[in-house]
């Protein structure tokens, strides 16, 4: 048996997709980060209002919170935009693999069996395939999930959702996204360390497609 290599030819759609959803998934990563650090409303707004209350300018908790709640969603806006984006990217991720047959990888349940048939000296290979593939089901199954949850929450009004409603959603969709943070750290991590465990040549295929053959 022979088991599935992951150094294969990239075509250029698969490419510029790949780079892409990176970036967006990091831009969306990153301004929950600025909204969860740099840019809360509460440190920003206790922050203004003590330094205008040092300058002798009297302003109440309440308006301290207005300005920097305006601060902080001038910068969310392009949350939403990085999250458009990844839905968008994810729409054609699903037409390039239905358009573009060579580009399938092999069935996440194939991969699994293959575990359990691979001979002694491959059952590490194997094992290591089936997980890749798993956490790639997962990645792609979170996506949808998020996307669908972020369309909720940003149409709320238009389709009637009750504040409880969007508050669980907004609960759900945010602990989500650590599942992001792991997924983009164990990825590169796993690509280090197949670059040192010999399938280097990852990065550099992703990046110019590798070998047809």
């Amino acid at each position: 048996m022979q088991t599935t290599s992951f150094k294969r030819y990239r075509p250029p759609a698969l490419r510029a997709w790949h780079w892409l959803n990176a970036l967006a998934l990091l831009g969306t990563l990153g301004t929950v980060l600025l909204r969860k650090t740099f840019l809360s409303w509460r440190t920003n707004s206790a922050y203004i209002q003590g330094e205008l209350q040092e300058a002798g300018t009297t302003v109440t908790p309440e308006l301290a919170k207005a300005i920097a709640v305006g601060l902080r969603d001038r910068m969310w806006e392009w949350h939403y935009i990085f999250g458009f984006t990844l839905a968008g990217l994810l729409v054609v991720r699903l037409l390039t693999w239905f358009f573009l047959p060579k580009d399938r990888s092999p069935p996440l349940m194939q991969a699994i069996r293959a575990v359990a048939t691979a001979p002694a000296g491959q059952k590490r290979s194997a094992t290591h395939n089936a997980l890749v593939r798993t956490g790639y089901a997962l990645f792609y199954a979170s996506l949808v999930f998020m996307a669908t949850t972020g369309f909720l929450m940003y149409w709320k009004a238009s389709l009637g959702l009750g504040e409880d409603l969007v508050h669980s959603i907004k609960d759900v969709h945010e602990l989500m996204l650590w599942f992001f943070v792991v997924f983009a750290g164990g990825h590169v991590l796993g690509v280090v360390f197949a670059e040192h465990r010999g399938d280097a040549g990852i990065v550099s295929d992703m990046i110019q497609g590798g070998r047809r053959d």
